[in-house]
């Protein structure tokens, strides 16, 4: 049977790992959950250090500039929240995971990072949240989720007046309770699993998404379809024949 590897990075407290690994074995995928990535790296000291000097290298600090490696930003304001270009975190996660175990390419294995770290990609002049990057290995932003997906319109129109009348933030996010995902979000756990079934399916099928409106491997832009679809975890007969057929190759 096909085997997934599932790994945590930064993970929010709300995030059951062992449910998501589940609701995987229940579409008939045999699923690994290994723990902590950079833990199972089992880096030494000056490994360690390498790694988190080239993560610092992937941080965005100019939301209109691509990240430039051998560039030192210069850094004005800081952001709300920390920003890594994604290509770059995930072409460092390979690097070191293919270093420290490089047997692992020929078990024909998919490898997803549910990481909180907020992932961005360049395009259309600045980076934009992400709550998917494919490749390898995949990853799935919880953090992509809260910050990706656009909050219903109302909120943004709401939020223009709050920064015109100096009003707390805060306020407005609780007049929207439920509406939203929000870090520490319960319902992560099940949202983060429908996600992981996209990078899979496009790795092996080149399906990128599913056109099913229901289907959790349905693109949703707004918060309300990743409530409504994502969340339900709604796997079409379609998507599921198609999931099926992979794990039934080795």
């Amino acid at each position: 049977m096909f085997p997934v590897f599932l790994y945590s990075d930064s993970p929010p407290q709300s995030l059951v790992m062992e449910d998501v690994a589940g609701f995987l074995t229940g579409l008939g995928l045999s699923v690994e959950f290994r723990g902590d990535f950079l833990s199972y790296l089992s880096l030494e000291a000056g490994e360690t250090a390498e790694l988190e000097s080239l993560l610092s290298g992937a941080r965005v600090f100019d939301i209109e500039r691509p990240v430039d490696f051998f560039e030192v930003p210069a850094v004005t304001e800081p952001f709300e929240k920390e920003l890594y270009d994604g290509f770059w975190v995930q072409r460092i996660f390979s690097r070191f995971f293919l270093r420290k175990h490089p047997g692992e390419l020929v078990k024909n294995g998919f490898h997803a990072v549910i990481t909180g770290r907020l992932l961005g990609t360049y395009g259309s002049r600045r980076y934009h949240a992400r709550v998917i990057i494919s490749g390898f290995p995949s990853f799935v932003s919880t953090s992509g989720v809260v910050e990706g997906p656009a909050r219903p319109r109302e909120y943004y129109f709401l939020k223009a007046e709050f920064i015109r009348s100096g009003k707390d933030l805060s306020e407005l996010d609780e007049m929207f309770r439920g509406k939203f995902i929000n870090y520490e979000d319960e319902r992560i756990t099940k949202i983060a699993g429908a996600y992981v079934l996209q990078p899979f399916l496009y790795h092996f099928s080149g399906k990128e998404f599913c056109e099913n409106g229901s289907c959790a491997l349905f693109n949703s832009h707004w918060q309300k379809d990743v409530i409504d679809i994502q969340h339900s975890g709604h796997v079409c007969a379609e998507c599921k024949s198609e999931i099926n057929k992979i794990a039934k190759r080795w």
